[in-house]
């Protein structure tokens, strides 16, 4: 293997000149006593010193050259190359292979579809026959080039060779020939040719992407031949056949039209498929092509609540005005976007996020940012903050927060927990869990406590009931740590949550305690301790260890005046005290009349002149890219809409049923209003300034955009 030389900074080796004389001339004086041949042995090895010094500047490098040659056979197994051209680029591969030197190495990539390693580089001379089976109804070129590249060892020059007729219809092969180019990969190129065969193909098959029920709808299907030949094209619609035409293809691309009309709502699959004489065509496998079109019927309403009763006015307004609405409970709601999908809109009236699943609300975020529906949440006492959609995907997609910035006239709430050593697998885990939901779930200006029993009860945190918001952090990460013990009675936990509540401003004050009823029951004059200062206790038992325990917890929620849950499974604990937490939350609600006061334009108000005065509403803040088009008095929000993602989302947090909505309901523009929030958030239709096609080309589902005037000229 030949070795040379090379320097990185060959301006150096100027130096040497100069120096050297310099060196000379400084001798003939310096070394003038020497004997002429010790004389010129020092110059010399002065002179060989300053020469290695002059090769370091310069950056001597020896650089062995390497001769070998690593080459990837790069080959075209598409249906467009006949059997007995691929066996002859075999051979030639075969040929190539056994002249190469020694220490040469070469490799096979196999391709069609798909890329696949025939043969990793080596010294071997014998190749043998073709094993891999690739996916052959496309020619993928490009995909070839990747995987050979990345085949090829380092420590070699580069070499690939492409064996293939060219007639590529997926990826770019000019792209990684550039790519190639680029790290030094020498490209050479073996065309594949073979006789001229007859084959004709379906290209695609176009249509616009959405469609009006009854809307004619123009269905092309694009056709190749390499010669012209007669055949038959037959189209069908959710595999069910619609009719066939006989037809003439020319040599190249043919363009035939296929008018329809469909009658029925939702997605529906039109398929082409091509028949000719046999003789006419060589692979029938790419004689057929899909497309799709989104049917849309008449706008569809879901209306969800779990009181029909009362949802019974919004549901006959919509009707009245000609909205299609379908009344379900919240279990009805679907969990997933295929079951939510037919709905253009849906209205949650007063549901508490406690009856929706985690998947439900993630799948309601989804149905409208990404398919561009709509969502519109009516207020109630069960419904934005006192229904528990705190830091849930569902207040992600509403115009609104939860939190309250007019908190001057909004007095917080307070909740202690008491939290007793869960007798289960991950217990204290979900103890864990739930305190921080809760914290989570309750308002800023709410206080908070948590009680564990170690030696003795004690507040978890530092100066006991803290105001939530600017203390939520220190509370998540303190929840983190607790590990709640064994407490003999509930006397001591509740003093200490007693004393904590005590010392508060809150409006309401409310005591959850967690546990499986096996300590002693509070004494009675704690109890009347309570009931003086107000302040409510629920409890929740889970696993007693008889019926006493939960007999025990029963009776101190009755004693307390508040609720009792007897859990069966740990995964019920979260949504009871999300829904405790949800009854200090009750301070949100601000009641009194009042007349709202429009504050901007929309669509919504359109026809409205004057609306009757409201009896209450929900705290709630706006966004910073919402549109507030209601008021109250204090400024907070009673209508307010925005643009999330593709979608709308309406927010109406005063209700629409007797308790705060009592003057609307016989009110005559009530009906008009309702449609008009519903209809501002439907999905909207593509049928504006752009229009859309989708289609599967070369094995790819492609789509097209097209930007047109209302004259339909292109902009």
């Amino acid at each position: 293997m030949p070795f040379g030389l090379s320097f990185t900074n060959p301006l150096a080796l100027l130096l040497f000149p100069p120096l050297a004389a310099y060196f000379i001339f400084l001798a003939r004086r310096s070394l003038a006593d020497l004997s002429p041949a010790r004389r010129n042995l020092a110059v010399g090895l002065r002179l060989l010193v300053l020469s290695l010094l002059v090769f370091a500047l310069a950056g001597l490098q020896f650089v062995k050259f390497n001769r070998d040659v690593a080459t990837m056979f790069v080959l075209d197994y598409s249906d467009s190359i006949p059997p007995a051209t691929k066996d002859a680029a075999l051979q030639f591969i075969q040929k190539s292979v056994e002249t190469k030197r020694d220490n040469d190495r070469a490799g096979i990539v196999v391709f069609g579809r798909e890329a696949y390693i025939e043969l990793a580089p080596s010294t071997a001379r014998q190749i043998g026959k073709i094993q891999t089976v690739a996916p052959s109804e496309f020619t993928d070129i490009a995909a070839a080039i990747r995987l050979a590249m990345a085949s090829l060892p380092d420590g070699a020059q580069k070499r690939l060779v492409v064996l293939s007729d060219g007639n590529e219809n997926l990826g770019n092969a000019l792209d990684e020939a550039l790519s190639a180019s680029s790290n030094d990969i020498q490209i050479d190129v073996v065309p594949l040719t073979s006789p001229q065969r007859h084959e004709v193909l379906l290209e695609r098959l176009t249509m616009p992407s959405e469609a009006k029920i009854g809307e004619p709808v123009e269905v092309k299907v694009v056709a190749r031949a390499t010669q012209g030949v007669d055949g038959q094209i037959k189209l069908f619609r959710d595999g069910k056949l619609l009719g066939n035409r006989g037809v003439r293809l020319s040599a190249g691309k043919n363009v035939f039209t296929f008018p329809q009309t469909v009658e029925e709502a939702g997605a529906a699959t039109f398929e082409a498929r091509l028949e000719t004489k046999k003789g006419d065509d060589t692979n029938a496998e790419n004689n057929r092509a899909l497309g799709f079109v989104n049917v849309q019927g008449k706008p569809r309403v879901l209306l969800v609540s779990n009181e029909p009763d009362q949802t019974r006015f919004l549901t006959s307004a919509l009707a009245k005005e000609k909205v299609n609405v379908e009344l379900r409970g919240p279990g009805g709601l679907p969990p997933d976007l295929r079951g939510m999908q037919p709905y253009d809109a849906i209205v949650l009236d007063n549901v508490p996020a406690w009856d929706l699943s985690a998947r439900q609300m993630l799948s309601l975020q989804s149905y409208v940012r990404d398919l561009g529906c709509g969502l519109v949440m009516v207020g109630g006492e069960s419904s934005f903050g006192p229904g528990g959609y705190r830091s849930t995907p569902v207040e992600e997609t509403l115009p609104v927060t939860m939190d309250i910035k007019q908190m001057q006239y909004i007095p917080g709430g307070a909740v202690a927990m008491i939290m007793h050593s869960m007798e289960f697998p991950q217990g204290n885990e979900w103890a864990k869990s739930v305190c921080s939901q809760v914290t989570r779930q309750l308002g800023d200006n709410d206080y908070a406590g948590l009680i564990i029993f170690g030696m003795d009860a004690t507040h978890v945190y530092k100066g006991g009931m803290l105001k939530v918001g600017e203390n939520r952090g220190y509370m998540m990460t303190e929840i983190r740590k607790i590990n709640p013990g064994d407490m003999p009675d509930f006397d001591a936990a509740l003093n200490v949550a007693y004393d904590g509540l005590i010392k508060t401003n809150a409006y309401l004050k409310h005591c959850i305690i967690l546990s499986d009823g096996d300590p002693s029951p509070p004494a009675p004059a704690l109890v009347a301790k309570f009931n003086k200062a107000r302040i409510t206790v629920s409890t929740v038992v889970i696993n007693p260890h008889d019926k006493s325990g939960a007999q025990s917890m029963w009776n101190i929620a009755k004693q307390h005046g508040g609720r009792f849950y007897e859990v069966r499974k740990p995964t019920e604990i979260p949504n009871i005290f999300l829904k405790e937490a949800a009854t200090i939350s009750r301070s949100a609600i601000i009641e009194g009349a009042f007349n709202p006061k429009q504050s901007a334009e929309s669509s919504i108000m359109k026809g409205i002149v004057s609306i009757p005065p409201l009896l209450g509403y929900v705290g709630t803040s706006s966004k910073t890219t919402a549109r507030e088009i209601l008021k109250s008095k204090e400024d907070d929000p009673i209508l307010a809409t925005w643009q999330y993602g593709l979608g709308k989302s309406v927010a109406w947090t005063s209700d629409a049923r007797q308790r705060w909505a009592a003057g609307w309901l016989p009110w005559s523009g009530y009906s008009k209003f309702w449609a008009q929030a519903v209809r501002w958030s439907m999905r909207g239709s593509t049928s504006g300034d752009l229009q859309t096609n989708v289609s599967i080309d070369k094995g790819r589902g492609k789509v097209t955009i097209e930007a047109v005037d209302e004259k339909g000229n292109f902009l």
